[in-house]
């Protein structure tokens, strides 16, 4: 929402009562299905998840939209009254949401983290190997600069050589993906290497 004046800014602060944003707490360890909640905003933000499998659904204003994936750091930015909130029964796990109304959601967003590297490789020569899996935003890849050969890259299906991305040793690249087990490798050389330093 925008305003003119500061004037109409205080003016419409003051009717609100200086109420901008509320935080959520979601308990994912029971499972929910539309679950409303009567909040009106403009702006949710997942601030804050027990663990990168955490995962939920929203539906802004009526339980017949869509669903949009809920994960850290997912920002939405529209007019809503109501949110529902589905989940699958997780144990352990919850989620944290701010909801926001003509609130400057970018001055709490958090920066994506740097996870632990991994290292992927095959003993044998001209062999598929998928990467762990791991919930992420993005990942880069590098190819270790002591390898010898190429190691072919690809994403979501087994890799073959010569029919995918090269990396020669020392190259990288750096994608968008969900999660680190859609990264396959074949390597010319066996037991050669590819680090991937991924964030969430």
């Amino acid at each position: 929402m925008q305003f003119d004046t500061w004037d109409q800014r205080i003016k419409e602060q003051q009717g609100r009562g200086f109420k901008n944003y509320a935080t959520l707490a979601i308990d994912l360890s029971k499972a929910r299905t539309n679950e409303v909640h009567n909040t009106p905003g403009d702006c949710v933000y997942v601030n804050g998840v027990s663990s990168k499998s955490a995962a939920a659904t929203a539906r802004l204003n009526r339980d017949t939209n869509e669903p949009i994936s809920l994960k850290l750091h997912t920002k939405i930015t529209t007019v809503f009254t109501e949110i529902y909130i589905s989940n699958a029964a997780q144990a352990g796990e919850s989620m944290e949401l701010i909801i926001g109304i003509n609130f400057d959601i970018e001055n709490i967003l958090q920066r994506s983290e740097v996870q632990q590297v991994l290292n992927l490789t095959h003993a044998a020569a001209n062999t598929n190997v998928a990467a762990a899996a791991h919930p992420c935003n993005s990942a880069l890849i590098k190819a270790d600069v002591k390898n010898t050969q190429p190691v072919w890259i690809d994403f979501g299906v087994a890799a073959v050589q010569a029919d995918c991305f090269p990396l020669d040793a020392g190259e990288w690249i750096e994608i968008d993906i969900s999660n680190t087990d859609q990264i396959n490798a074949n390597f010319e050389v066996g037991g050669e290497i590819v680090f991937i330093a991924y964030e969430v």
